[in-house]
């Protein structure tokens, strides 16, 4: 069973430039490990990803933004899905997550 992620637990961007990124919680009132746990539709914290268009055009990186778009089918805070190690999230995956904390 996956961990639960939470506030501040890193993804995977799953593109260069910023290759890890902080997602950052919508909802303060259910917590594990004394910090929000995440839902589906957080956003991922700002962060950059190659410019397609470089070159000829710079910059070489370029803001981008994102959220966590994978979770739990069967778990939720607040009618919405939690986020989880492994769900998706960018272009790659959560990696940060509770260390005793799981949902299904």
């Amino acid at each position: 069973m996956p961990r639960i992620s939470r506030h501040r637990d890193k993804c995977k961007t799953g593109h260069g430039c910023d290759r890890t990124a902080p997602v950052l919680c919508s909802q303060f009132t259910v917590f594990a490990n004394g910090k929000s746990i995440l839902v589906k539709g957080n956003r991922v914290a700002p962060h950059v990803r190659p410019n397609p268009a470089y070159p000829p055009k710079p910059p070489k990186c370029i803001p981008h933004k994102a959220s966590l778009t994978g979770s739990s089918k069967t778990v939720f805070v607040k009618g919405i899905g939690v986020g989880r190690r492994g769900d998706k999230a960018d272009f790659g995956a959560m990696i940060g997550a509770s260390p005793n904390v799981f949902a299904g």
